[in-house]
């Protein structure tokens, strides 16, 4: 059972936007490192990655990306709707999402929204 849910990244409309700081496993002590996040898409197309850190102050340089299972991101590119869940393990004090939109020369409104990325303990 989640300990945890906190909202990584809220849509905003953009096409490329990086999510707040988000407190990880490691920042609470947890000695099993397991976090499952959960992409809410809606006609979605687009790359959805996940940067950790081991700061307990993270400055841009601090943060890292992590794989999603043998991705290096999460991609659609064909319009997506439901709800993918990955499950990453390490101890990371933070974690963040990222969307990458912009290399595929085409508005936000065409490209439907992951509406939210949700980080679960």
């Amino acid at each position: 059972m989640s300990m945890r849910n906190q909202n990584m990244l809220l849509a905003n409309g953009s096409l490329d936007q990086t999510g707040l700081a988000i407190r990880a496993d490691g920042y609470y002590g947890y000695a099993d490192g397991m976090h499952t996040v959960g992409f809410y898409l809606n006609n979605f197309i687009g790359r959805i990655y996940v940067d950790a850190s081991l700061s307990d102050n993270p400055q841009e340089v601090d943060w890292f990306p992590i794989a999603l299972g043998d991705l290096e991101f999460a991609d659609y590119d064909s319009a997506t709707t439901g709800i993918e869940t990955f499950n990453i393990i390490g101890n990371f004090v933070f974690l963040r999402a990222k969307l990458k939109r912009s290399h595929l020369g085409l508005t936000a409104d065409v490209l439907g929204t992951c509406e939210k990325v949700v980080l679960s303990l």
